[in-house]
């Protein structure tokens, strides 16, 4: 394995709070009221189709441009919220640090969009851990399609056969499994450990704070 690609919320961050906070407000402007399993049951898709998803399920209509519009305000939401409460997961620093002085090629693929990865970024001190990251705008396609991985592994400048994935989502996993690379899923999003599991990740594991079977993990993929 060349490169270890990660998922942003819930593997590296939990923010899944300060995102609901942002879809609830803007939803409630346009009269929908949601509850946090209308997100959760749709994390690692990007906001407006998050957004179009729900409407279409309330029995309401939404263009593109509008759904763009409120996952736009969102994030803004999301920022002002989150913007000095970053705080990196558990177990996240110790694998990102053993990964880079391993020589391993380190990504991001989010869905989120390319201002918060970079406030992640930047907040939590990453630059020199991160050497590229896509965001869900960059891809046509939302997880479960791989596109989002693939695009990864080629900006890395490796083989996606020679990636390993850490997700936390049940889409997620299912994106890495259709790109052919490896999937090491975490239990600390909003998915539960049998949810995840019912996918059938390469490994499965509480949180990133379980080392040594990482580390196994990837002697054993070597």
């Amino acid at each position: 394995m060349k490169a270890v690609i990660f998922d942003k919320d819930g593997v590296l961050v939990e923010t899944f709070n300060f995102y609901f906070e942002g879809y609830k407000k803007v939803l409630s402007e346009i009269g929908i009221k949601i509850v946090k399993n209308d997100i959760a049951k749709r994390y690692g898709i990007k906001g407006p189709e998050i957004i179009k998803q729900i409407v279409k399920e309330k029995g309401r209509n939404i263009s593109d441009a509008q759904a763009m519009k409120l996952a736009n305000k969102k994030d803004k939401i999301y920022k002002s919220l989150s913007e000095k409460k970053l705080k990196l997961l558990p177990g996240a620093k110790k694998i990102l640090t053993y990964l880079k002085k391993k020589n391993y090629k380190i990504g991001i693929a989010s869905s989120a969009s390319k201002e918060i990865i970079e406030q992640l970024i930047r907040t939590m001190k990453l630059t020199s851990y991160i050497d590229a990251n896509v965001d869900g705008f960059e891809v046509k396609f939302s997880k479960p399609n791989p596109e989002i991985f693939l695009k990864c592994a080629k900006k890395l400048r490796v083989k996606p056969k020679d990636c390993i994935v850490v997700e936390d989502s049940v889409h997620g996993i299912k994106a890495a499994k259709r790109a052919k690379m490896k999937c090491i899923a975490v239990a600390t999003g909003q998915h539960s450990k049998t949810e995840l599991k019912k996918q059938k990740p390469n490994l499965l594991l509480d949180s990133l704070e379980e080392f040594n079977k990482i580390l196994s993990f990837l002697d054993s993929s070597s």
